[in-house]
């Protein structure tokens, strides 16, 4: 299996707090693929990206996602970028982590993974 793990900054309003409505919050998006290694061995030999999983369409659709909609729970956005990965041809697993400053003192972060 060829593991693939993308990182992006996202800047969305997000969450159910009264402290989160209507702030624009900074979250980063850590995206977990894996690939089967008869793809990425054939795209390594051919040097072609269509044997493969584009990373580009990753990044595509995280922000596909974050602009169809305001999300209120980290649940609903990790599941929806999580589903649509999985549609992608060579994927075969796919994971989700959200990370985000939390409305609590003393909780300076949270991140949920799907």
């Amino acid at each position: 299996m060829a593991t693939i793990e993308m990182e992006l900054q996202v800047r969305t309003e997000i969450g159910i707090a009264p402290s989160e409505q209507g702030r624009v919050q900074d979250l980063k998006v850590l995206l977990t693929v894996e690939v089967a290694d008869t793809y990425s061995d054939a795209a390594a030999q051919e040097g072609d990206l269509t044997l493969t999983l584009d990373y580009g369409r990753l990044r595509e659709i995280v922000h596909e996602v974050f602009a169809e909609r305001r999300y209120s729970l980290l649940e609903e956005v990790t599941t929806t970028i999580r589903e649509r990965m999985r549609q992608l041809s060579h994927v075969t697993s796919a994971r989700v982590a959200i990370t985000k400053h939390h409305p609590w003192v003393d909780v300076p972060r949270l991140t949920l993974t799907r």
